[in-house]
């Protein structure tokens, strides 16, 4: 056998063969959910979140102590991305909405940051009308601190004169009104500064720069003497990204990735006088996916990645508490989305298996669970499908770790010979754990088992093993989702007649590979807005970027250079392969994607037509990258439930 497959972690919670699965409306899984985006006051009085009613959007608080539900703001006409509390009166809004400005190339994500006063129910637009703000920047909704003297936050911005294109545009801090939504310039940056870390006194911790032509990182410090800088090193791409700072002010806490967001071994710290420690607090075969901060940023402890998440906490009472928590639902995922000032409370989401999502808030002073309400609403337990992890072997021998959803009503040992579809993740450097996937839930209730792969390349299983995917798109990353399906066909689960493959942006490049250089192995692909043509990928990257932006480099370091490795990217396009397959092809792109451009979809429609291929493109209008509208996630999981139904039926 060329892999074997281990089980090493399953949620078994007694969800035996039934003999009647309820199957609830495509709608219970393709809607967005019934609550998100969940956030405690600072006070830890209130809770506040979206909630969907009828197919709106509506921002509601809910009050720990009385329990009292407040409906404050509909925002069904604007992509709300994140909500969260500035203080206990002011609720932060951030949007983002896809942008074309005349006199600007192609479009962006532009983002903005509401607040909404709730005594006054009264919302303003941050740095909205401020002198100088550079119209087109996609960043414009960020806030890195609080200033407790005012009481407004702190926002970086760009600033130029739109009639004044040839000088660059300077990246600056402005203090904001709450109230009036109005910014005054607080400190004055330049063209390089990528980041600030402030303290709630006004004083400068940290001024991040980034010198792209010259390829110079620095960090200069308002604590340390004179005006250079505490930290310089020449670098193709920033070699550190800042995070936070300690909470006795000694120091930064940085770490080795370019983005905090895709995970990294460990923690450094920083001094004043420009001496780096570490790396701390790394774990084996593990990334830290996420610092807890403050306001301010100050770092108050750290998640792990892995099958459920794992916390470590400086205040060892407060360690112990998230302990003793995650013990408590032992098998399940305990994710923590936020606390109160002080700890006291702590809001976290629960999926224990066979339930969907519940949110609850923890009183660590009485012990108490205060259970506000699901993620979802119409989906009984007896619909979810068994979730476990599971590892198997790619072919020269590396470990892959996956995630693994029977179908709903199955037990382990009955899953036999079932049709499968195989759902690699985006990105390529995220990966699936334990918890309830939307799209994997639905086809598991419809009796198809589904495997998601964290092919080499992914995070969350240490840096080693996302490095082991670069240089390696199309070749060793794709062998690893191959190898997924063949193990599970010699276990005896799979049929390998019945076998789909069906991703998102990666995951869509994967599913575009896998039909078109191992196409006796699947009888469909699903492709949702993915990237079919690498070279222009990079290209259209540096075209919005520049050609010297680091972005570009990280991207070359990924995928492969396009102009040294020409022959080699054009050879694992999907788009130049169309004549090689043989399975239908499911296109779906939104056609206000800023991230992958439909134009990459429509090449690969043209491609496989012009091959004689079977191919549909659904082009989804007003729809982003993300799937972000309930309406058209409906329709793409209608689409892709259909055609997979229709070249591997489960029943």
């Amino acid at each position: 056998m060329r892999s074997l497959l281990f089980y090493c972690f399953a949620l078994l919670l007694g969800l035996g063969a039934q003999a009647d699965v309820p199957h609830p409306p495509l709608e219970a899984y393709g809607e967005l959910p019934t609550a998100r985006m969940m956030t405690i006051s600072p006070d830890g009085t209130r809770v506040a979140f979206v909630i969907r009613r009828n197919g709106q959007d509506v921002i509601t608080t809910f009050d720990v102590e009385t329990h009292d539900i407040r409906d404050l703001a509909g925002v069904d006409n604007i992509s709300t991305r994140a909500i969260w509390f500035a203080d206990d009166d002011h609720l932060i809004l951030n949007v983002s909405d896809t942008k074309y400005l005349i006199g600007y190339k192609g479009s962006f994500e532009f983002s903005l940051s509401y607040s909404l006063n709730l005594k006054t129910n009264k919302s303003r637009p941050l740095l909205r009308g401020t002198k100088d703000i550079y119209p087109a920047q996609s960043g414009l909704g960020k806030i890195i601190g609080f200033d407790r003297k005012s009481g407004q936050v702190l926002m970086p911005a760009f600033t130029g004169r739109r009639n004044n294109r040839d000088s660059a545009a300077s990246f600056e801090l402005f203090r904001v009104d709450l109230d009036t939504g109005q910014g005054r310039l607080f400190k004055s940056g330049s063209p390089d500064v990528i980041d600030w870390f402030v303290d709630e006194d006004g004083t400068v911790l940290a001024r991040e720069e980034y010198d792209n032509d010259k390829d110079m990182y620095r960090i200069y410090s308002d604590l340390a003497p004179g005006r250079k800088p505490i930290y310089e090193i020449e670098a193709s791409r920033p070699p550190f990204s800042l995070i936070g700072t300690k909470p006795d002010r000694s120091g930064l806490v940085l770490v080795a990735s370019s983005d905090e967001n895709d995970g990294f071994d460990g923690v450094f710290e920083l001094g004043f006088d420009g001496t780096i420690t570490g790396p701390e607090l790394a774990r084996e075969g593990a990334d830290i996916e996420q610092v807890f901060k403050d306001k301010n940023r100050v770092v108050e402890g750290i998640r792990y990645s892995g099958a459920v998440p794992t916390y470590h906490f400086y205040d060892p009472a407060l360690d112990a508490d998230v302990q003793a928590l995650v013990d408590r639902f032992k098998g399940g995922s305990v994710e923590i989305l936020g606390r109160s000032r002080d700890w006291k409370r702590i809001l976290f989401s629960l999926f224990d298996g066979f339930r969907v999502p519940q949110y609850v808030v923890l009183d660590r002073t009485t012990g108490e669970l205060t259970g506000l309400l699901n993620d979802r609403d119409g989906i009984p337990s007896e619909a979810i499908g068994e979730v476990m992890t599971i590892n198997y072997l790619a072919r020269d021998g590396l470990t892959i770790p996956s995630v693994l959803t029977l179908p709903a009503g199955v037990a382990h040992a009955d899953a036999v010979n079932l049709p499968m579809i195989v759902m690699p993740h985006g990105g390529p450097e995220a990966y699936d754990a334990v918890g309830f996937d939307w799209m994997a839930q639905y086809f598991a209730n419809r009796g198809y088992l589904v495997l998601q792969p964290n092919f080499r390349g992914s995070s969350g299983s240490g840096r080693n093993f996302t490095h082991a995917g670069y240089g390696e798109g199309g070749g060793k990353m794709q062998d690893d989702v191959s190898d997924g399906v063949a193990a599970l066909v010699q276990n005896g689960m799979a049929d390998p007649e019945r076998v789909c493959i069906v991703g998102a942006s990666y995951g869509g490049y994967a599913a575009l590979a896998g039909g078109a250089y191992t196409a006796d192995l699947y009888k469909c692909v699903v492709a949702i807005a993915p990237v079919t043509d690498l070279r222009r990928m990079i290209r259209d990257v540096a075209s919005r970027n520049g050609y010297r932006h680091w972005a570009v480099d990280y991207w070359k370091d990924i995928v492969g250079d396009p102009k040294a490795q020409k022959v080699e990217l054009e050879a694992i396009s999907p788009a130049n392969s169309a004549e090689t397959f043989k399975a239908p092809v499911l296109l779906i792109h939104g056609k206000d994607d800023t991230v992958v451009p439909i134009s990459q979809s429509r090449d690969m429609d043209k491609a496989l037509r012009k091959a004689g291929k079977d191919v549909t493109l659904i082009e989804l209008k007003g729809e982003d990258h993300w799937l972000s509208d309930g309406d058209t996630r409906i329709e793409t999981l209608r689409a892709m439930s259909d055609f997979v139904d229709a070249n591997i039926g489960a029943h």
